[in-house]
Formats: C-alpha cells, sequence, structure tokens
C-alpha cells in the first residue's frame, strides 16, 4: 500500500525539518529549539539500529546489511561502494523516519534532527518548514570524528593493526558524494545555510527561528 503524498504532508504539518549534511550544526540546532520553545526533538541517527532491526533485505537492501561478519572489509569497501551504500540508506531510513514523526507530531510540536533526500522532503512538507544545514567539505573532512556520537565508531576503526589507513579510507567514502549531495541541496529550493569558519551558534539559530517564523 503506498500512501499519497498529502496524506502524509497533513499527518506531518506539526513537524519542522533541519536537514541536511554532516557537521553542519542539525544536531545542536535542535537541542537548542528544543529548550527554548519545548519542541519534542527527534533525532534519526539515534534510530538507525532499530531501523536495521526491522528492515527487510527484499525492501531496504542497503540498512539490511550484516556487517558484524566482517567489519573490516565492510570499513575497507571502495569509496565509491561506500559512499553509494551510505546514500541508498538515508534514503531507506526515510520511510521509517516519516513513520516515526508522524507518531510523535499528533499531539506535539516537533524538530527533526534528519537525513531524508530533498526529494522526498518537497512531497510531504512545506518550504518554511525546512532548513538544510552543511558544511563545507573542508571542514567535514577535519571535524567529521571530533563528536561525541562518532567517537566510538573512531575508536573501533582505530583498533586494527591498519586503523589508519581504514580511517583514510572511511572518510574518503564519506566524501565520495560530497559534491553531488551539495548540488542537490542548493538546487532544491529549500533554505540552506551552509556553514563558515566564522560563525556563531547565536546567528545560526536566529538565521533558523527567522526561516520558520519563530521570531
Amino acid at each position: 500500500m503506498n500512501i499519497s503524498d498529502n496524506v502524509l504532508k497533513e499527518q506531518l504539518k506539526n513537524v519542522y525539518f533541519l536537514n541536511g549534511g554532516a557537521y553542519g550544526g542539525k544536531t545542536t540546532m535542535a537541542k537548542l529549539l528544543e529548550e527554548k520553545y519545548g519542541f519534542v526533538r527527534y533525532r534519526q541517527g539515534d534510530h538507525s539500529e532499530e531501523y536495521a532491526q526491522m528492515a527487510r533485505p527484499e525492501f531496504q537492501p542497503a540498512i539490511s546489511l550484516d556487517k558484524s561478519a566482517d567489519w573490516h572489509g565492510f570499513f575497507a569497501r571502495e569509496p565509491k561502494e561506500y559512499g553509494d551504500w551510505l546514500d541508498q540508506s538515508v534514503a531507506e531510513e526515510a520511510e521509517f523516519a516519516i513513520m516515526d514523526l508522524i507518531k510523535l507530531s499528533q499531539h506535539e510540536k516537533v524538530i527533526a534532527d534528519v537525513c531524508i533526500p530533498t526529494e522526498i522532503l518537497a512531497k510531504i512538507t512545506d518550504k518554511d518548514k525546512v532548513a538544510l544545514l552543511f558544511a563545507p567539505e573542508e571542514m567535514t573532512r577535519k571535524h567529521y570524528f571530533d563528536r561525541a556520537d562518532k567517537d566510538e565508531v573512531y575508536r573501533f576503526i582505530k583498533s586494527f593493526p591498519d586503523g589508519d589507513e581504514l580511517l583514510k579510507n572511511v572518510v574518503e567514502a564519506l566524501h565520495y558524494n560530497y559534491k553531488k549531495n551539495r548540488k542537490k541541496f542548493l538546487e532544491s529550493g529549500f533554505y540552506y545555510i551552509e556553514r563558515s569558519w566564522d560563525d556563531t551558534v547565536d546567528r545560526t539559530l536566529a538565521l533558523i527561528e527567522k526561516h520558520f517564523k519563530l521570531i
């Protein structure tokens, strides 16, 4: 059964989306909006394992992939294969995230920290409820693993005898489709903020508040 876009849009009318790329500031901004406005906060990345458990290979082949048998091989894949898998995983997680957001937002306003493809968002929500946050490639390459939620993965990769080389490979994979994805953000028609080295948290928050018509 397919659910029509207009039905999904009505069900998601209480959701504000912070979407975009790695290290763009989505999680930081979502927390601040939660604190300031009483939003229910949803972070897609917190549910990846849950979604993988529900996934079925015939419907969600990317997130159904069993990585546990050969973690080294998983991290050592060619950057193109790895990068394409990451993009496919994001697309497959979208339907799970959307269903969670529908449940959460029936009686509450929700701030959603997500990575839902822009072509899906364009069908299920209004442009004034989406802000794309992303960072320049040089910034994500330098700081991708400088976050608490990435520390465990970082240490796991480094635990292999060739951990330094594996880490370089993972970073290349993470950025393999960077230019293509950035282009999609810029051409999507959605409001976007590309992070800069001199940005401040207060400035970025104010821009998002204005776009969401919270101030």
